[in-house]
Parts: structure tokens; sequence; C-alpha cells
């Protein structure tokens, strides 16, 4: 008997279905033991269903009416109150919990949000865990306790994980012991006692409890009256800077990103959006966790973005038709679709974080004819969305229009002027959507004043055409994008060089370029070194793992400017050359 519980099952049932080339799901009640698994990989006599049954509603009442979100609300859970009261229809699935109503989730939510009271008296709570109806569950019940949720990253690395604990000010971190084994070894073993698994708390709770959350869920529409903190969430960057940033956002920011997302993408009653986003991302936060809540959108969830084959099938059972993917698991996905009618519902993949090739978009074309791809641009500071490309209206390279309720700047570096249709320039942002500050005050101060009002250095440079749509093209600080993180140079070069660094002279640098839309790191040194021995030392200091050096360049020695400081110009030469 396998003795397995429904996460670890369905994530050995991938495995297999990636290892023997199995496009239909199982039945999960069905797999107890290993010869089970053997039949299903042999596909005999497989039992084909699969996953629950979607009970999404089919006729929808104005199903072509745009979605609009009320900008007047003060606050997230006034909106999610105001929207699931009374409401009887299924609201979300994931292939683990099946389908769940609003009036269950809102019932849950509840709960949920009495056990949080339990576990912290602080204001923060941290919540990591992936993208599941359960996930977008406890950050409800974060905002019905009157507390606020910290996401935490579980793949940005030991040292990083320890500044983001540390600046949160959290003492607790919800989630569930099956994803918290997988996961624990990115996590130093002096924090493993700070989390809480939520199944634990959930045996635990007593029946006066769950009287008193049947009791609220009856009148939960008077939760409405009382307070609740100005801050909606905090979301860390991995940033520019050698330590994430922790930013930050308000209720009324997020719910102005998307009020002004809306104005420009058409979202109607019908849409249902496929959440693949871990929550810990800005985008998957506010689009495939918020927006659902606060809207008609239903929502179906798939925790693995790097499961092209459980993507495919949840979207071909629950017919959902936007997807929020960024372009390097759009490529994994598109390898999966092999029948004619696979993702046939989808109407709009929304991409971003990261160039999307003429390729990948041809390919695109290709196996899914009645869905198109739009490209956007965000930034966490900003709740994120900044632009989006309107539906049928695309550009090539470029990432729409700005949201109108965010008002752009692109200064020229040179003049200091602003810059005329086709001028490239640093840009800025101003807006309801554009975030206070960091939580650490001791970073640089991001804005700066314009024309008398107060704009966000973005660190992007870019342009508008003529048509107002916007171009991103390059970035002023040393960074670079590995599978939609962003990555600092200076704090992988740091790590290295506390390794191998000299006090006498400058024995190594890190520049980096992108070739056919992947990462290449190179390392310029004057030692003779081992790219594996760079590699295995960056994973032992705690570096993310996506992050690794593709070649060693030898050189008698790095090039300095007058300063004293290394010239990244010249390796940039040398990269090019």
């Amino acid at each position: 008997d396998l003795r397995f519980d429904s996460l670890q099952l369905a994530e050995v049932v991938s495995v297999i279905q990636k290892k023997y080339n199995l496009t239909s799901s199982v039945d999960f009640k069905e797999l107890k033991t290993i010869r089970d698994l053997c039949i299903l990989v042999q596909n005999n006599n497989q039992k084909t269903e699969k996953l629950p049954k979607c009970n999404f509603k089919k006729e929808i009442e104005n199903k072509t009416k745009r979605i609009k979100i009320d900008k007047k609300a003060s606050n997230i859970r006034d909106l999610f109150l105001q929207n699931f009261y009374k409401k009887e229809d299924v609201f979300a699935f994931d292939k683990l919990k099946g389908s769940i109503t609003h009036r269950d989730f809102l019932l849950k939510s509840i709960v949920a949000s009495q056990i949080i009271k339990k576990i912290t008296k602080k204001e923060k709570i941290g919540i990591m865990l992936p993208a599941l109806t359960s996930t977008t569950m406890l950050i409800t019940g974060t905002y019905l306790s009157k507390k606020t949720p910290v996401m935490f990253n579980w793949t940005v690395g030991k040292t990083a994980f320890r500044h983001c604990f540390k600046i949160s000010d959290v003492d607790k971190i919800l989630t569930a012991k099956t994803f918290f084994d997988k996961i624990s070894h990115t996590i130093p073993k002096e924090f493993h006692g700070r989390f809480v698994f939520v199944e634990n708390e959930i045996d635990k709770l007593k029946i006066s409890t769950k009287l008193k959350s049947l009791l609220l869920s009856k009148l939960a529409i008077l939760l409405k009256k009382t307070k609740i903190s100005k801050t909606a969430v905090v979301l860390f960057t991995s940033g520019s800077e050698s330590l994430p940033k922790a930013v930050a956002l308000s209720h009324k920011n997020i719910i102005e990103d998307l009020s002004g997302t809306l104005e420009i993408f058409c979202a109607q009653k019908d849409d249902i959006i496929v959440g693949i986003l871990p929550p810990f991302h800005s985008f998957g936060f506010t689009a495939t966790v918020i927006l659902p809540l606060i809207s008609d959108i239903r929502v179906v969830y798939s925790p693995d973005p790097t499961d092209g084959l459980s993507i495919k099938n949840i979207i071909n059972h629950s017919k959902a038709t936007l997807l929020p993917m960024a372009p390097t698991f759009l490529k994994i996905l598109l390898k999966e679709v092999t029948e004619k009618d696979d993702l046939s519902s989808l109407k709009v993949v929304m991409t971003g974080a990261e160039a999307c090739s003429k390729s990948l978009i041809n390919s695109f074309k290709k196996k899914v004819k009645n869905a198109q791809i739009l490209e956007g641009y965000g930034i966490t500071e900003c709740s994120p969305i900044v632009s989006i490309t309107p539906r049928g209206k695309e550009k090539f390279k470029s990432v729409g229009k700005v949201i109108p309720t965010l008002e752009i700047y692109i200064k020229n570096l040179e003049t200091g002027k602003k810059c005329a249709p086709l001028e490239e320039g640093m840009i800025y942002l101003s807006g309801a959507s554009v975030f206070d500050g960091y939580l650490d005050k001791n970073i640089d101060n991001p804005f700066e004043k314009i024309q008398g009002k107060t704009f966000y250095k973005t660190g992007d440079i870019g342009y508008l055409d003529n048509d107002n749509y916007l171009f991103i093209t390059g970035r002023l600080k040393r960074f670079i994008k590995i599978a939609g993180e962003m990555i600092s140079l200076p704090f992988v070069e740091e790590i290295l060089l506390q390794k191998y660094g000299s006090e006498e002279e400058t024995v190594l640098a890190l520049e980096a370029k992108e070739k056919n839309n992947k990462a290449i790191i190179t390392c310029f040194c004057t030692k003779d070194l081992s790219l594996d021995e760079l590699n295995n030392y960056l994973q032992k200091s705690g570096v993310s793992n996506i992050v690794k050096i593709s070649s060693i360049v030898k050189i008698k020695e790095i090039p300095t400017l007058g300063s004293g400081k290394t010239d990244y110009k010249q390796l940039k030469k040398l990269l090019n050359g």
C-alpha cells in the first residue's frame, strides 16, 4: 500500500505521466498500490477520469458583460464579502479539492481566520504554498482575521530567505506538511520551527469554533464594519540590489491596478482564469488570487507551472479561457499540445516577465487556433501590472498600453528632459497603484519629483511609439532575468568574491547577456577556476538553483575605471566580441 496523501500521489502521477508520455489523467481513488502504478504505466484497463468533476455553471447570465472593479471600495476584504455573500455557484476548481462554491469557500475562509487568530498575535503572518484553492483561502482568512499575508518565495535560496524573514516581522509561516517536506532543503534549518502545518491546525478545531464560523458565514456581510490593515500583502522582489526588497502593497494599490487593467483588457463574466503562477509572484497574486475574489471571474488552479501535461489537462477539463503564463512555461505547455482540441477553450494567453520570441508566437498560433498572445509589463512595486496589450491590437515586441490609472514619464538620461515618441529613456511611473516605499527604510529612495509630482524610477529603459504603445529596450541596473526571476549580478559576484577574492586586486567579475532567450552568465577571472566548483559553491552558499555560471573566461587582469571600480563596459565588449 502506497499510503500517500493526495498531494504526494499527484506528484508521483505527474512524474510517471511525463516519463512514459501518458496523455490521459487517472482516477486518484483507484491508485492504492505499486501494482496500480504499474497498470497505469502499461495503460492496461486504465480508467480515464481522471480529474474530479468540474461543476462550473454553463449558462451565465449576461455572459459577455465586461468585468469591472469598484474603485470606490476601501479594501479587498469588503469587495470579497460583497461578491461572495449569498452566492451559491462554483467559484474555483483544482485537482486536489475539486469544485468549491462561493458559499463553501466563504465558510472555510472564516474557519481559516479563526485558526490564524490563534497562531499569532502579530499583525502579519507568512504563507508559503503554491497556486491552490486552499492557498487563496488562507489569504482571505488573513483578511478576515484583520491581518496581512506575507508571501514567501521558496526558490530564492537560504541567504535571501534569512533576509526576507528578518525584514518581514513575522513569527509564523503557514504551509502544508506535504509541500514543506518537498522544499524544506531550501529553508535554513533554524527556521523550520517557524512553520505551521495547516492540516494539523484543522485537526485541532473544536466543535464550538466550527459552529461559530458557520454563524459568521450567515452574517458575513457584517464583517465589513470591522477595521482592517491598510496593507494588503507583503511581496519580495528578486531585485536589482544584493538582497530581495520587501514591498508592501496596499488594498487600494491592487484595486486600482486591476481596475485600470480591465479598462484596457476586456474580461467577461463567463471567463475562467488559470492560476499556475505561485502567489509569491506579484502577477500571480494580483491576477489569479485577488481578481477572482473581487469579480465574477472564476478560477482553476494547477500548482506546478512546469507541469505542462497537468496544465493542459486542467484547461481542457475546465474549459478555461484566460491563461497568465511566462514564455518559459508556455514553451513547456506547447510541447504537450498534441490533439486538435487541446486548449481549444482558451481565448487569451497573457505573457510577461521576459520577451516572447517570434518563434514561440508562431508555434502558439499553429497549435492553438482560437487564442491570442497578449504581452504585458509589470513591476512588483506597481501592484504589478503597468501595461497590457488590448485584444486584437498586438504590436510585435511591444508590451502594450500603459493602464489609464498610471501616468508614465520617459526621461532622456543625458538631457533630463521628457522624451519624444520613439526616443529611448528611463521609465518613471506615478499613480494610485504605485507602492509607498520599501519596508526596509535603509534602501535608497526610489522616488523622484518631476514637475512637482512624485514618480517611481523603474530602472527600465524604453520608449512610447506614436500610438502610445510601450517598448522595453533595456535595463539600467546590472541584473538579468532567468526563468522569469530577476537575478542580481552584483549579489552573485559578491558571493564568489567571499571565497575567491583578494584584498590586493580584483580577481573576478561577472557579466551576462541573453542569447536565444537564454541567460548566459560569464565569469571573467585572473585565476584558474573550475565551472563546477563555482556553481557548487553558489548552491552551497544559498543562491537560487536557477543561477548557473555558463562559462569562464581567463584574462590577464580585470579592467578598471579611474576610480578603481570594475569597468563592466569593457567586459561587455569582451563578451559580445
